[in-house]
């Protein structure tokens, strides 16, 4: 159905009945591409039909336009034949002499060849008192193949209806019409924008839509914009072609430039001022353009015609004049940065700084692949030598940090020997993110020694400086033990930048300082809030301490709201990255393996393997799971799957991998020695706090499971007396434990007891170490009490399955077998448990208890649970223990 057509049907319905009559003529429609001329030759054909009219179509294109007759010989009637071919003089004084009414449908008529022309022109000459009616159509803006003829033609139209673009009622009509139901206003309102109220472009949009599963509603708006509708590309692409060159000229130009004033376009394509008028002119009765003041072309997919239409090198040239002309107008460098990024950007030095200005701004505003891009390719227009090239690299290295962190280094690195002054090298180093020390080339640290002893620096870059070199050296003894003592020497009421107070505090942290001093300094340290740059800042350290300190609910929720701070910005790579390796490290704390072992892997997946520090604490993280739950599978198969990503880690990193992977294969011998030549490297660069990686308990464990009970006192001593100095209740609670698993008799039990006094306070950090400990104690306990001993396997069950290890004291390494399983069991439950162990299936076993199935299964998942074990297979093994008390 045609919307807003009325007025252009009642002519056509008139000129049929009065061709019925007796009377013919002539009846013309024009407007621009798209405007719907098609669909009403279409209606007039089908008006004429439904009254007896004999109809005759054709249509006229630009290929055929230099066919003699060509659009004759697509008339049914021209079987007039002479000895030459068809008699087209015969045929049109046949049909002015026919008493039967006929309709002519000729449409794109400007296209017509000209023997075609004049023979419709005399026709309609002579029309008026025939049974002849003619109807074409012809396209604004198309120039005409013979332009006189086709004027002389259509003067002799009765009527002559330009067809007008769809109102906003008429879009609405369209889209429910199209939909069955009613679009929302914005809907329309943004169909009504988008088409400029062309039918042919309203109908590929609201079509497309529709077949694409869209509807009418508010939130389809967005679609409406972003559709690129191919018919109407194809439609385009057609009408263009057939454009003159100056037409053409006129189109690339304001496809590169859209919108521009005229006068912009016409040097661009080079034309004179009236040439580009007329042009622009014609673009716009063709509908290709809309705002003849700044021309813009009526839709996107016309412009991507228009570029699609030029060859590489064309587009490459036509870029490159763009530049040099916005240049020369001195349009921002975003604009003409914009066509420099599309040619080949070799016209000259002046190219570097409009580059690098763009870039520059492309960063203040966030759009860091924009930024990328142009600095990227001013670097490559820059002189290798001078200031402006130092400058250049120390922005890219900014724009870099988020997706590419190494190379930003790298870049940063290049930079600073090229700087003028020992000062602005100095402050480009103050700026370099602290987290991303580990990946930056020895050159960079040799810089931070050759600041360190310079003197003149301003005060607060000296100081910067400083914390960075002390950051970059936490590896050092020298070092730690000397910022360790800078943060002694500190009162809670100095000031303190938040940047230097962190890696301070951490290295007091690392070399084991109590918690009562470090805590209340990293709250201060992270009081500032979260923002997206703080990921690699030095914030990360007092996320550290606090985890370390058992205060890891505080230090997730800052990881998350940083996390948060981050928002959809995909840029954000390596951010996010760091994020979520420190907090796998915090989940392992807060005794959450299944959440850190996924979150591990899931970074490592996203992660490049010379990102150092992120590989180093998703390997900690994944270690310490396998070394601390019982349930290891997981973690070990991810180590083992990135085994080869530790050609940069540092030595006990690798030491420490190597380590879990033993002891998820069963060899205790290999796995201790790998655990000793780690603890031996953290020895080595000072880093003394059990809390940070408890390798003694873990080899004390496996020293216990050897029989070498003498080695493992030793190292468990060691661990309680640095964990009592640090003050952490989950590392004074593991020590206790392991000291109490190589002690014999009453000694040891009341170890056991002293570890869950400590580990009491039921802290995500201590949750795991006081279910172990609950379960020593219970088992040392079934020999004297079995009462308390089935209360403390119990608890230590429940806690166990709380950090996702229900099958802890099944395997635990440590802990002796103890004896009877039953102790742990209600009477209910251990009948159950006899009964299945003997073969009997769920229903059975209601049926012989007298109880529902669902009750049996209820109480199997208990027995599991308590037991330690799968399932029935589980049981069986267990068959000999289960017997009645």
């Amino acid at each position: 159905m045609l919307r807003e057509r009325d007025k252009e049907g009642a002519l056509l319905r008139a000129a049929v009945d009065e061709l019925r009559r007796g009377s013919g003529g002539l009846l013309a429609f024009s407007g621009p591409f798209g405007i719907g001329r098609s669909a009403m030759l279409a209606q007039a054909a089908t008006e004429a039909r439904e009254r007896g009219v004999r109809v005759l179509r054709a249509v006229a294109t630009t290929a055929e336009r230099d066919i003699p007759y060509g659009v004759l010989t697509q008339f049914s009637c021209c079987g007039t034949d002479s000895e030459v071919g068809p008699d087209f003089e015969v045929m049109r004084a046949g049909l002015l002499a026919d008493a039967e009414p006929v309709l002519l449908v000729v449409d794109d008529v400007q296209c017509a060849d000209v023997e075609s022309l004049r023979w419709l022109d005399r026709l309609c000459a002579a029309a008026d008192g025939s049974r002849v009616l003619v109807v074409v159509a012809s396209r604004d803006g198309e120039p005409a193949t013979d332009p006189q003829t086709v004027q002389r033609l259509l003067s002799r139209a009765a009527h002559r209806c330009a067809l007008a673009e769809l109102s906003a009622e008429g879009v609405g009509a369209v889209v429910r019409d199209v939909f069955a139901a009613t679009g929302h206003p914005r809907f329309v309102a943004a169909c009504h924008r988008v088409s400029n109220g062309s039918p042919l472009l309203l109908n590929a949009i609201v079509c497309g839509l529709r077949d694409s599963g869209r509807r009418c509603g508010e939130s389809d708006v967005d679609a409406v914009r972003s559709l690129r509708p191919s018919v109407v590309a194809e439609r385009a692409a057609g009408v263009l072609r057939a454009q003159p060159a100056p037409v053409l000229a006129a189109a690339r130009a304001v496809a590169l430039l859209d919108p521009a004033p005229p006068g912009l376009v016409a040097e661009l394509a080079g034309l004179d001022g009236e040439r580009c008028a007329g042009a622009l002119g014609s673009l716009g009765a063709l509908g290709a353009l809309v705002d003849p003041g700044r021309p813009r072309f009526a839709h996107p997919v016309i412009r991507e015609v228009v570029e699609g239409g030029m060859s590489s090198a064309e587009l490459n040239d036509w870029h490159r004049r763009a530049a040099e002309l916005l240049q020369t107008e001195r349009r921002p460098a975003e604009v003409v940065a914009e066509h420099l990024l599309a040619s080949d950007a070799s016209q000259g030095e002046w190219t570097t700084g409009v580059l690098h200005a763009a870039g520059r701004r492309a960063l203040e505003r966030g759009d860091v692949p924009t930024a990328i891009r142009c600095l990227r390719r001013a670097l490559l227009a820059c002189p290798t030598a001078g200031e402006e090239r130092s400058v250049l690299l120390a922005d890219l290295s900014e724009a870099e940090r988020s997706g590419a962190p190494v190379a930003s280094m790298r870049h940063l690195s290049q930079a600073l020997p090229r700087f003028a002054t020992g000062s602005q090298r100095a402050a480009a180093l103050a700026r370099v993110p602290l987290m991303l020390l580990t990946v930056a080339p020895i050159s960079m640290h040799n810089a931070f020694e050759e600041f360190q002893a310079h003197d003149g620096l301003d005060p607060a870059v000296a100081l910067a400086i400083d914390t960075r070199t002390r950051a970059a050296r936490l590896g050092d003894p020298r070092w730690c033990a000397d910022t360790r003592e800078r943060f002694n020497a500190l009162a809670l009421d100095d000031r303190v930048e938040p940047e230097r107070a962190a890696v301070l505090l951490y290295a007091a942290t690392m070399a084991g300082s109590d918690v009562e001093t470090v805590v209340p300094w990293a709250r201060r340290a992270l009081a500032g809030g979260t923002g997206p740059r703080q990921a690699f800042g030095a914030e990360m350290l007092a996320v550290r301490a606090l985890a370390l300190a058992d205060e890891v609910g505080e230090a997730e929720q800052w990881l998350v709201e940083l996390t948060a701070s981050l928002g959809g910005r995909v840029e954000r790579t390596a951010e996010r990255l760091v994020i979520d390796s420190e907090r796998a490290c915090v989940l392992v704390r807060a005794c959450r393996f299944g959440d850190a072992v996924a979150l591990a892997e899931s970074t490592l997946r996203r992660c490049d393997p010379a990102l150092i520090p992120v590989v180093a604490r998703c390997f900690e993280a994944l270690a310490a799971v396998v070394l601390d739950s019982a349930d290891s599978g997981a973690a070990a198969r991810v180590l083992s799957r990135y085994r080869d990503w530790d050609q940069a880690v540092q030595p006990w990193v690798r030491e420490l991998r190597d380590a879990a992977l033993a002891v998820s294969a069963q060899d205790a011998t290999s796995a201790l020695e790998h655990l000793l030549e780690c603890g031996r490297e953290r020895e080595r660069l000072g880093w003394t706090n059990p809390a940070l990686l408890p390798w003694r308990s873990w080899a004390a464990s496996l020293y216990s499971r050897l029989n070498r009970a003498e080695h493992a006192a030793e190292l468990i001593g060691e661990e309680h007396r640095r964990a009592v100095a640090w003050g952490a209740p989950s590392a004074v609670g593991r020590a206790l434990r392991v000291r109490g698993a190589i002690t014999e008799g009453e000694p040891g039990v009341e170890l056991f007891r002293r570890a869950v006094e400590v580990l009491h306070g039921r802290g995500p950090a201590r949750t795991l170490e006081l279910a172990k400990a609950h379960l020593m104690l219970g088992r040392r306990l079934l020999a004297t009490d079995r009462a308390e001993a089935a209360v403390q396997l119990n608890e230590g069950d429940e806690l166990a399955a709380m950090c996702g290890v229900p099958r802890l004291r099944s395997v635990e390494e440590i802990a002796a077998d103890g004896g009877g399983a039953q102790a742990e069991l209600t009477r209910s439950e251990l009948r159950i448990a006899r009964l299945a162990a003997g073969g009997l299936g769920n229903q059975q076993i209601a049926t012989e208890l007298g109880v529902s199935s669902r009750a049996v299964e209820k109480h199997l998942t208990k027995v599991y649970r308590k037991l330690g074990v799968a399932g029935r297979a589980g049981l069986i093994a267990l068959a000999d223990s289960l017997d009645p008390t």
